[in-house]
């Protein structure tokens, strides 16, 4: 597999994809909203005993929700009574395990996590983990004892599949590191008012190398020279060289190498097979639900035999939607009815084999009554539905429609990489409201004047659709 990191940064975004032989797998965003991984001293606002869960302030606009599954207190035992685990007005210190979404704050937990390239810090366990894609049982063994041997306890660690080529004192040294910042976040609680921050994981450029630097990758892409230098210097401390290139290239990156028409396909609820065949994904709030169909595909073989190879399509495919979309949760697949039990068997394993790429956690529970395979997927970052899309005022939800501020974000970018054109004017035509989220970002209106050596002129034209806009210039672009 060959697999690409492609970056783009800007003053008000930044967006990371990843791309594996050829094909768009993943993106993520990062803007000043982002706060999975954040670790919070909060206050306990209310307690719900009749649903387990307690709402803690951590400084956001909406309260955080704290199961009662999801409280550590070093020293206490866990209890069904979340009376006995935390009270009101209590200082406590939580982690965002989920963004806030629609009418929910974001969901914490206790059981904090830190995160490095080789290990992972469980800061209130005390097991050693190890990944299972490391499958020698001599090096399994090897890195169990060299980490019980050097971890103190009271603290688990879980070793990430980078661990399998990598030199005892890397592990070690990383292992140190994560200890040196658990001590320095204690010291900041001890010391801080809640509710405050008290950790925040590096950016998603690093925190994507952090989790995909293996021998996959081929090549990093990036639009900013300075990040660049950032990149190979990270490369340089964590793995002592690299076997990838990492290139800077001016423009928009996304539009250059078609992953914008991979981003926008992913809003449709019906993606294309290339055998003619169709899936449809149906998310609600329980659950997602995805259909398989043969469309246009009816083969030249017999009935069972197009049946499996349009579900071994869908295998294949299924597994990449989830990733693009960030699916996560209860799914249901409903693949075609295949009489032959082999054939079934085979398809699961196509699947199984697919979902090894997704670095979230996936289990496959299996065929259901009704003949659904039956599966979950964590998740915890925003999907591209929930950056692109809002939620339908007109139809009480039941239909989305495209994000104002995702939106304005796109006509920034294209605005800043017009730098090349000769006409010393930009002129930028939007429906009122489109341009009231450009206008009101003068800062980076101003990166974008200075960036192009441009003046940008902004024109409300109500006669646009709202989510239209032209970007006018002497060529006619």
């Amino acid at each position: 597999m060959n697999r690409e990191i492609i970056a783009e940064v800007y003053p008000w975004e930044s967006r990371v994809a990843i791309v594996e032989d050829g094909r768009l797998v993943e993106v993520f965003w990062a803007d000043q909203n982002e706060n999975v991984g954040k670790i919070y001293k909060g206050k306990v606002k209310d307690i719900i005993p009749g649903l387990s869960c307690a709402f803690v302030d951590i400084g956001l606009a909406k309260n955080a929700f704290l199961y009662a599954g999801d409280i550590v207190i070093p020293g206490l035992k866990k209890s069904r009574n979340i009376f006995d685990l935390v009270k009101t007005g209590q200082d406590i210190m939580v982690q965002v395990k989920k963004e806030a979404f629609s009418e929910k704050g974001a969901r914490v937990t206790c059981d904090l996590t830190i995160p490095g390239h080789f290990v992972v810090l469980l800061v209130h366990q005390n097991e050693v983990s190890i990944s299972r894609k490391i499958t020698g049982d001599s090096r399994r063994e090897h890195l169990r004892r060299l980490v019980e041997a050097h971890k103190p306890d009271g603290v688990g660690v879980i070793l990430r599949t980078a661990c399998l080529e990598a030199d005892d004192q890397e592990i070690l040294g990383e292992l140190q590191e994560l200890l040196h910042v658990w001590e320095e976040i204690q010291r900041r609680f001890e010391t801080s008012k809640a509710p405050s921050l008290l950790y925040e994981d590096i950016d998603v450029l690093e925190r994507t190398l952090r989790d995909y630097l293996d021998s996959d990758i081929t090549r990093v892409v990036i639009n900013n020279v300075k990040l660049k230098e950032r990149i190979n210097r990270y490369i340089r401390e964590k793995k002592g060289g690299a076997h990838f290139r990492v290139q800077f290239e001016e423009g928009d990156l996304f539009e250059k190498y078609g992953l914008e028409k991979e981003i926008r396909r992913a809003l449709r609820r019906k993606v294309w097979l290339k055998s003619g065949g169709y899936l449809i994904f149906d998310q609600t709030e329980a659950m997602t639900v995805i259909d398989v169909n043969s469309g246009k595909y009816t083969g030249k073989d017999d009935f069972e035999e197009t049946v499996y190879k349009l579900n071994m399509e869908a295998a294949v495919e299924i597994p990449r939607q989830l990733r693009l979309r960030s699916i996560g949760g209860i799914i249901l697949i409903d693949f075609i009815d295949m009489k032959t039990k082999d054939n079934q068997e085979e398809v699961v394993a196509a699947l199984r084999a697919e979902l090894q790429k997704d670095k979230a956690h996936t289990r496959i529970i299996g065929l259901t009554g009704l003949g659904f395979l039956e599966m979950t997927r964590k998740k915890s970052r925003y999907g591209i539905s929930e950056f692109f899309t809002d939620e339908c005022v007109h139809c009480n939800g039941r239909g989305r429609t495209l994000n104002l501020f995702a939106l304005s974000c796109e006509v920034k970018r294209k605005l800043a990489n017009l730098g090349y054109l000769e006409n010393p004017e930009i002129t930028c035509e939007a429906h009122p409201e489109l341009l009231q989220y450009i206008e009101n970002d003068a800062k980076n209106l101003e990166y974008i004047k200075r960036r192009t050596g441009k003046e940008i002129k902004l024109v409300a034209n109500p006669e646009l659709a709202i989510y239209d806009y032209r970007i006018i210039t002497e060529a006619g672009l």
